[in-house]
Formats: structure tokens, C-alpha cells, sequence
């Protein structure tokens, strides 16, 4: 049985490069009233070595998003010319031919009474129809030096690469006829098969593609010519009937009708002659037609922004939480090719039950960022997030008072009194870190109740938790380990102080200073840890992704260097 695939699908193949996330979990309802878009929110790299992965496994991440190319299935169709063809536009290079055409046009016209011919508008209907081909290859690549010839300094050129040993189309039927001269009746065949391709010589095909970002912020397609040997492959034909008019010579009352067997057995005999004029045609159709078709349709389909929303999980949501989960989303903003494939994307994050919140103004990064700390040979891919995107998840989830109160291991709690910063941090000094591991810096506000008669009973501290970033056993997400408090950082309101505490406030201070220090100097042996997790790194296209670098840059991107599972359980793919 063949596989049944919308049509809306056609294009998955050329833009499944430009998702970067699982498409497998794409939101069907995504509407949000509002979007609070963070520019630049996420940025990806796919270096040179990333790309090869796709030039060799692409019918397998495809398989992955449930796209099974080995096969399909297509619903009739029909097509019918909107305008008639002229004969005089064919005079320039087929001459002889068109004379002859109009010479039979003319004598019929003049011989048969009531005879008349109307110039042509063919139509053609084609049945139920499906595929089988035996991929030896089939890859995505990018083209450098085809961007480089013609001149395109922005957007990316990519190129669909097949080879099929064999590939066979069959159909229930191929009609055609002529809409403005019906009564010429119906030719094709019903049951009909086309095979192309030998392991000896297979049928080839790229397909190359330009897209680039537009100023609408949707995304520009152009299919490019298409390379094909059709010329060379084996071709052959099969039907198990030939459909043709009636025809019949009427004399003096008594018809005589052309036997169509005898034109089954002509059409039989002239069919290599058939199958090289099928040869060429199909050779031009792919070459010129091909593009011009994929570029309609491109421009159906890429109608608007490309956007995916899914759902996630608020960190340190409890098991018997019945509210619904945020909504993320992303958008592509950017793609280039500069020997790396780079794409930038706009993200957001919202709460429906919280459509107002706005995200905190002093929480994104400070300027540009770069995949400069690992070279390109030593990784696939590069993703960076924007610390803005990661604080708004934050933000949220301490709205809906999920990390409210932070417990601790000696059964206190700290509780924040609004929502936690993430930042750059240096790494503490004598401290080791595994590649999967960076420090951040969180700065938080917490309320406490120091106890003391320098103080009020209620105080508010800010200062920063130096916390250590890393993956969990099951590389399910990243956490965040306590470290430490930066007690340099603390500042506190002086309106805190007692009558007797402003008269001592320095040393109520250090006191302050020395208490958050005995509080947290065990943090770094235990494990003080944030609720929740985050979702990193995400699966890109189905690919389970291993940390092979991770690292928060002084701009406040948190950019992780990645390869492709060298396990994947969900891909069955090994590096």
C-alpha cells in the first residue's frame, strides 16, 4: 500500500531545513491574543559538518517527522488550459509541421460539410496515482558557489540532491482532450505505468533553491533550474488499454469503423520513438517547468511569517497543576549562507492566563553575539537564546507563583518577592566545570525576616545567587544548581533599618553580608536546586542533540555547541 500525504506537503522537503524545532509537536491552535516578540530571540548555526548530516540523512529525518518519501499516493486531478493554443506561435521552429497541420485543417474545413475546427485548449485529467522509488540518495546540501555566481549576497542557496535506482509512477488513467473541440472525443490510457532508472544507471536530480527573508518578514522562494540525466536513463512504458475516439467512414448509409486494435498494435510498435519524445519532454519539463511550478506553489504556501507554536511546560509546575501550559513560539526572521548555514529567529513566550504581562525591560542581552569559542569543524550545530527569552520564562512561571518560595535542604525557604534575572557571570575562581556546565548569575529580591532589633520584621534583600548551569542525568533539560551569593552584590533599602540600626548601619550591613554568606556556603557540596528545568538542548527535527560545549556569553546569550546523538533513540541515526 502507498503512503497518502496532503498536498500541502509538497514542500516540506525544500523548507524542512529552516525548522528548528519538532514539527512532530507543533500546536494546532496557536491564536494568542497577544505576542511580546523578543528579537533575535534564538539564533542558529549549522556549520559545515552539521550540513553533511543532512546531505546523507535527510530521507531518515524526514521518516522522523512522518514524511515517507519511498513512496505516495496522489488524488485525481484535473487541468485544463486557460487559454487555446495559437498554431502561428509554433511556426518559427516547426515550420513544416504547422503547414501540413494547416493544410488538413483547410481541406477538412472545405471537403466536410458543417466541418469546423477551433484553435485547441487541451485538457487533461489524470486518476488515482502513486510512486515507488528505491532511493540510493537523497540530501539536502548548500551551494556556495552557486550564490557567488549569481550574485546573491543575502538569503541562502540550497540544493535537493536525489538518486533513485529505480522509480516507477503508476495511474489508473491519463485522459486528454480538446475543450474547445470536445467533439473530437477522449485519448490516453487506463492502467498505466512509467519506469525509470536501472541500478546501472539511476535517475539523478538537484534541485536547487534560493530563499531569503523579505521586508514583509515572510520568507522569498525561488526554485533554480533543475539538473537532470533523463537523457540517459532507462525508460519504459506499460498500459492495459488505450483509450481513443470513435471514429467511422459512413458510404451510402453504411459506416465502416477504424479498428483500434490495429492502432493499439501501431502505438505498440512506435513506443521507444514515444518514450524518446517522453524522454525530452520530461527532461524540459523539469529543467524549466519544474522550478516555474514549485515557485507557484512556494508562493501559495509561504503566505505570511513562518511561525511554530508549541506548548511548554512552566518550570516548577506541580503534578495536581490543572492550569494550562505557556505558549512559545518562534518566527523566522533571518537565513544566510556564509559558509555556515545561520538562522535567526524572533521568539516569544505567553501565559493565556496572563495576557498582559509584559516582559521586564532589563532582561535581554547587551549587543550582538558570535559563535567564535568553538570552530566550526568541532561541532554541528550552534543554538544561542537570548537571556531575554529565558527570563521571560521565568518571569512567567514566578507570576503564577511556581518558584514563589525556593525550599532548602535545611527545611528554610527563600522567597522571592519578584522574579528572578538570569546573566553573565564569571566562573568562580578554582572551580572545574564539565563542558555540559556554565555559571550564571541570578539577580533576585528576597523578603526575610532577620529577627534582629537593628532591623524591621520584614526586610527585602537583592543581591545575585551565583548558580551552576547544567544537564540532568537524563538530558532531559538543564537545571539550575545553587552555588553561591555574590554578598558583594547585596544592597538593601535603608528604610529596613531600625532606629538602632541606622545608628550602626555599616556594621548592620556587614552582619546582613555575613549571614547570606553561612547561608549558602554549603550550596556548592549540596543540591540547592531552582523547581522545574528548561528545555535544553530542543530536538531539531526530531534529532536528539548532545552538549558538546555550553557557555553564557558577557552579551547574555546562552550558547550551547551541539552534535548530533551519537545514540538517538527517536532517530535510529548514529554520527
Amino acid at each position: 500500500m502507498v503512503r497518502r500525504f496532503q498536498s500541502s506537503k509538497i514542500l516540506l522537503p525544500l523548507l524542512i531545513s529552516l525548522q528548528a524545532l519538532n514539527a512532530a509537536a507543533m500546536d494546532t491552535n496557536p491564536q494568542l491574543p497577544v505576542k511580546h516578540l523578543l528579537n533575535k530571540a534564538v539564533q542558529i548555526q549549522v556549520s559545515p559538518r552539521g550540513m553533511k548530516f543532512f546531505d546523507t540523512r535527510l530521507s531518515e529525518i524526514l521518516g522522523n517527522l512522518g514524511v515517507n518519501l519511498d513512496e505516495g499516493y496522489f488524488p485525481a486531478m484535473k487541468y485544463t488550459f486557460d487559454k487555446s493554443i495559437n498554431p502561428d506561435d509554433f511556426k518559427e521552429k516547426h515550420s513544416e509541421e504547422v503547414k501540413m497541420y494547416e493544410q488538413v485543417r483547410n481541406l477538412l474545413t472545405k471537403w466536410l460539410v458543417g466541418f469546423s475546427l477551433n484553435n485547441h485548449r487541451p485538457a487533461i485529467e489524470v486518476g488515482e496515482s502513486g510512486y515507488v522509488a528505491h532511493f540510493t540518495r537523497f540530501g539536502i546540501v548548500t551551494d556556495d558557489d552557486l550564490m557567488s555566481k549569481l550574485g546573491k549576497r543575502d538569503g541562502a542557496i540550497l540544493a535537493i540532491e536525489l538518486e533513485v535506482n529505480q522509480l516507477t509512477i503508476s495511474t489508473s488513467s491519463v485522459i486528454a482532450w480538446d475543450a474547445d473541440n470536445e467533439f473530437l472525443g477522449k485519448a490516453g490510457f487506463e492502467d498505466m505505468s512509467l519506469s525509470a532508472g536501472s541500478t546501472e544507471t539511476p535517475l539523478k536530480l538537484r534541485l536547487p533553491f534560493y530563499i531569503r527573508m523579505n521586508a514583509t518578514g515572510g520568507l522569498d522562494f525561488e526554485a533554480l533550474e533543475v539538473a537532470n540525466n533523463l537523457d540517459s536513463i532507462p525508460l519504459s512504458l506499460s498500459y492495459q488499454k488505450l483509450v481513443v475516439p470513435t471514429f467511422a467512414v459512413e458510404v451510402n448509409g453504411k459506416k465502416f469503423y477504424l479498428n483500434n486494435e490495429e492502432i493499439d498494435k501501431l502505438f505498440r510498435a512506435q513506443a521507444p520513438a514515444i518514450l524518446e519524445a517522453v524522454r525530452a519532454n520530461l527532461g524540459e519539463f523539469t529543467r524549466k517547468q519544474l522550478p516555474e511550478m514549485l515557485n507557484q506553489k512556494a508562493r501559495e504556501f509561504l503566505k505570511g511569517p513562518i511561525e511554530q507554536v508549541q506548548d511548554m511546560v512552566p518550570p516548577g509546575k506541580e503534578v495536581t497543576d490543572l492550569r494550562p501550559n505557556f505558549k512559545w513560539g518562534l518566527q523566522l526572521q533571518n537565513i544566510n549562507l556564509k559558509k555556515s548555514l545561520n538562522i535567526d529567529l524572533t521568539g516569544y513566550v505567553e501565559d493565556s492566563l496572563n495576557p498582559i504581562s509584559n516582559p521586564i525591560p532589563s532582561s535581554g542581552s547587551r549587543g550582538a553575539m558570535s559563535f567564535d569559542a568553538v570552530a566550526p569543524e568541532n561541532f554541528d550545530i550552534a543554538l544561542s537564546l537570548d537571556r531575554a527569552l529565558i527570563n521571560r520564562v521565568m518571569q512567567l512561571s514566578f507570576e503564577r507563583k511556581n518558584f514563589e518560595k525556593i525550599k532548602q535542604t535545611d527545611g528554610t525557604v527563600l522567597k522571592l518577592v519578584s522574579a528572578p534575572l538570569m546573566d553573565y557571570v564569571k566562573t568562580p575562581a578554582g572551580v572545574a566545570l564539565k563542558p555540559q556546565e556554565t555559571f550564571v548569575k541570578l539577580h533576585v529580591a528576597v523578603e526575610n525576616q532577620p529577627g534582629s532589633m537593628f532591623l524591621k520584621d520584614t526586610v527585602i534583600l537583592k543581591f545575585d545567587i551565583i548558580a551552576k548551569l547544567r544537564q540532568l542525568s537524563d538530558k532531559s533539560g538543564m537545571q539550575l544548581a545553587l552555588h553561591t551569593i555574590d554578598t558583594n552584590s547585596m544592597t538593601m533599602d535603608e528604610k529596613y533599618l531600625s532606629l538602632a540600626g541606622r545608628l550602626v548601619k555599616g556594621k548592620v550591613y556587614d552582619g546582613v553580608r555575613k549571614e547570606l554568606a553561612k547561608k549558602s556556603e554549603k550550596w556548592k557540596y549540596g543540591n540547592e536546586v531552582i523547581p522545574g528545568s528548561l528545555p535544553l538542548p530542543p530536538q531539531i527535527l526530531g534529532i536528539k542533540l548532545d552538549i558538546n560545549r555550553v557557555l553564557m556569553s558577557p552579551t547574555g546569550h546562552l550558547v550551547m555547541y551541539l552534535d548530533y546523538a551519537k545514540t538517538a533513540a527517536q532517530t535510529g541515526a548514529t554520527k
